[in-house]
């Protein structure tokens, strides 16, 4: 009877108890050493293809690499197969959590932008109104309205400076002296108005001059300068009530304003308005027909 290698058989290990003992621990040693290779070589398949026959485990697994080989891919190992696992799940979660994204981003922007927008082009309802009819009935004529009448008064812009039918007691020119301090030859003329009338400038102007000391027979005076018909006229007005006569240089005019009251200060024998017209400022001419001239 030949003598029966240790474990020739895979349902069982030998007979004897030496025997199995010998195959057990021949199985140990192959199944250890195709842990460490499936460990370093990374083949899963490893363990199964040598966990049976120890003889070929050491014939085979360390079998030389050849100098030259084809550049294939190697082998995916146990981590290997696990990370790429984990990569491409990686993958799948980030393309769903994109894909979950622009669905809700498309969303929103539809949820808003679309409402929005039908709003700015709708075009806003028209509502047709009914027809009104409106009659009116006859209106009588509108009496026409009587209006108040109402008359202007435009001051005169030449007036004479009293009532021109008042007496004239001493004429323009040469005359007999009529008291010590009077003058022989007369400037102006003497209106007997009566004491306390009026005296009123002959047209608007300035005031350039007021009982002047120098001109102290002229009594309580005023000059004033005018512009008639485009000319620089003076006219003087004399002999004035004390008090009557409130203007200053300076002082503006209209015409018929009045300027004070027929008195009699000065160098005079009676209450009168001593009257002068200076065309230019200076030379002094016949008041009275230089007034006529311009009022008739």
């Amino acid at each position: 009877m030949s003598e029966r290698a240790p474990c020739a058989g895979r349902s069982r290990c030998g007979q004897t108890a030496a025997e199995r003992r010998l195959c057990v621990a021949a199985r140990l040693s192959v199944f250890t050493l195709a842990n460490a290779l499936t460990w370093i070589t990374g083949d899963p398949h490893l363990l199964e293809k040598y966990r049976g026959n120890p003889a070929r485990a050491r014939n085979t697994a360390f079998k030389p690499v050849p100098a030259v080989h084809s550049p294939e891919l190697p082998a995916l190992n146990g981590r290997s197969v696990r990370n790429l696992r984990q990569v491409r799940t990686v993958k799948v979660v980030r393309r769903g959590v994109a894909a979950v994204a622009a669905s809700f981003v498309a969303v929103v922007a539809l949820g808003v932008g679309a409402p929005a927008f039908a709003a700015a082009i709708a075009t806003p309802p028209v509502r047709i109104l009914a027809l009104q009819s409106l009659t009116v009935s006859a209106v009588p004529p509108v009496a026409a309205v009587v209006r108040d009448t109402y008359g202007v008064t435009v001051p005169p812009s030449l007036q004479w400076p009293v009532d021109p039918s008042s007496p004239i007691v001493d004429g323009f020119g040469p005359r007999v002296s009529p008291c010590a301090t009077c003058s022989s030859l007369h400037e102006g003329v003497d209106y007997d108005a009566g004491n306390g009338t009026p005296v009123r400038a002959i047209a608007a102007g300035i005031v350039v001059e007021t009982n002047n000391p120098g001109s102290s027979a002229l009594g309580i005076h005023v000059t004033i300068q005018h512009v008639i018909d485009g000319q620089t006229v003076t006219s003087v007005y004399a002999h004035m009530q004390v008090g009557s006569m409130p203007l200053s240089v300076g002082d503006t005019t209209f015409a018929g304003e009045r300027i004070g009251r027929v008195g009699s200060t000065g160098a005079s024998t009676g209450a009168h308005l001593h009257f002068e017209i200076r065309p230019g400022g200076t030379t002094p001419v016949d008041p009275v027909a230089w007034m006529r001239a311009r009022l008739g």
